[in-house]
């Protein structure tokens, strides 16, 4: 087949039969919806990102109650020493009155004070609680700030998960490309194969010139070597899919290049679903949550702290001198002196609120103009596409009459070979543009945070382009 050596036409025939597999096995191929879900499951970029949300939502249902009660058991075991102070100064005065009035009894003298030191073993159990009763809102802020977190991680996975949609976009429908590039190749090649036989054959009846089938020997050449280049980009293509989607080997794949002939929405109704459904929406407001927390956080660690404590011992055959049998009250707290500037720490706070403010401004303009510049992407792309059929007709019926020609020598090799290089190139143009369509699709969709959406608009397209075997 077309001269190529064994192993590179064993290669060439399975991407042939890969060809013809993808129409007839249509129904049990890969369509683009299944290969999205796959690639989403095996992505370890998808998987970090949600194994983050999981993570930041666990540590805010950890902080959920923050403001209620606590309650803990304490023990000690172990030797104290201590000293008992006992006031004697009325003692003392006594006896001093006393000898003044027996003045031949001698009375010893008595200290004012005795200290007695002790030292002895100590065992405590006893039940402590406390609940905060006045925290300046600090507490519920604390809880609101990792609530924010998590759901900027939230935020983050979405963004992630349509940034995937994207990429599988690419890369399915690159897969899709190169099918259609080995295809024309293929045919191109195949036709110049019997353009050269044909000249091989008027060269030795003497009606072309040994320098005419030379070129249609240089053609083949040509034809052939870009042919296994076309073959090659179609096998990169299509591990790059296989490895995205996790699988392990290759699918056929189901669902063509496509091309909706008529608008698939306008730009405004795109422009108010990406205002939105766009993920940057979910990460400014989760930034805007987070600032207004930790502004609430340095406002109440300027107010006093009011919590309601108590203490029961459960060990009552220790001494009742040092450790009471319970314990209960009120705890006040007001902060007179910081290691913390508490008044900057508020301000920085400001500023982050003003912080997320300008990028949500930055952000109102960025969108709506990302999601125009895809939107008129998308209609260049389609207008390409149906602005090709004149040239299509043209560039075949060309092609015939200079076969024509050549065969009743009224044109050279060369104006045939240009000829069909001439329609393989509108062809691989026409296919193109089918697949920058496609991907100013998928791009305009990530951008108006609906991806999910471009499997509903490849089954509901009326012009499906079909890889068709030579």
């Amino acid at each position: 087949m077309l001269g190529l050596p064994p192993d590179r036409l064993r290669s060439v025939l399975c991407t042939a039969a890969l060809v013809t597999l993808g129409s007839a096995a249509a129904a049990q191929g890969l369509d683009f919806g299944q290969a999205l879900q796959q690639a989403q499951e095996a992505s370890g970029q998808v998987r970090n990102a949600r194994l983050d949300v999981q993570a930041k939502d666990l540590k805010a249902e950890a902080l959920s109650n923050l403001g209620g009660p606590a309650l803990s058991l304490s023990g000690f075991s172990g030797r104290v020493a201590t000293t008992f102070n006992f006031d004697t100064s009325p003692l003392a005065n006594a006896a001093n009155g006393l000898g003044a009035v027996l003045p031949n009894v001698a009375i010893p003298a008595i200290p004012n004070t005795v200290s007695v030191n002790r030292t002895f073993n100590l065992h405590s159990l006893g039940l402590n609680a406390n609940w905060p009763i006045y925290t300046g809102g600090r507490l519920e802020a604390l809880h609101g700030l990792e609530v924010g977190k998590a759901n900027e991680a939230r935020a983050e996975a979405r963004d992630v998960e349509d940034k995937t949609a994207t990429t599988v976009a690419q890369r399915y429908f690159t897969v899709q490309l190169a099918t259609h590039a080995v295809q024309l190749r293929g045919a191109a090649a195949k036709g110049i194969a019997e353009h050269q036989r044909a000249a091989s054959r008027l060269e030795a009846t003497g009606l072309i010139s040994t320098a005419d089938r030379l070129k249609a020997d240089v053609a083949l050449d040509g034809a052939r070597r870009d042919l296994a280049k076309a073959q090659s980009d179609f096998e990169i293509a299509q591990v790059a899919l296989t490895r995205l989607v996790g699988a392990a080997a290759p699918s056929p794949l189901s669902t063509p290049l496509f091309v909706n002939s008529g608008s698939v929405g306008s730009l405004q109704s795109f422009i108010d679903a990406g205002l939105q459904h766009n993920a940057a929406w979910d990460k400014i407001a989760s930034k805007r949550q987070q600032a207004d927390q930790a502004l609430k956080i340095q406002t109440g660690g300027q107010l006093p702290t009011v919590m309601a404590i108590g203490n029961y011992n459960l060990n009552r055959s220790n001494d009742k001198l040092v450790q009471p049998n319970w314990a209960v009250g009120i705890l006040v707290s007001v902060p007179l002196l910081d290691r913390i500037d508490r008044a900057k720490m508020k301000e920085a706070a400001v500023l982050d609120q003003l912080r997320v403010s300008a990028l949500e401004e930055q952000a109102q303009r960025d969108v709506p103009t990302l999601i125009e510049s895809q939107w008129r992407a998308l209609q260049n792309a389609r207008a390409q596409f149906q602005s090709m059929d004149s040239t299509i007709r043209l560039a075949r019926e060309s092609l015939r009459l200079q076969t024509i020609s050549f065969q009743q020598s009224q044109s050279t090799t060369l104006d045939v070979t240009d000829a069909r290089l001439n329609l393989l190139k509108v062809d691989t143009e026409r296919v193109q543009a089918a697949y920058e369509y496609v991907m100013a699709l998928a791009r305009l969709l990530e951008a108006t945070g609906q991806p999910h959406r471009l499997a509903e608009f490849a089954k509901a397209a009326d012009i499906q382009i079909e890889p068709t075997a030579e």
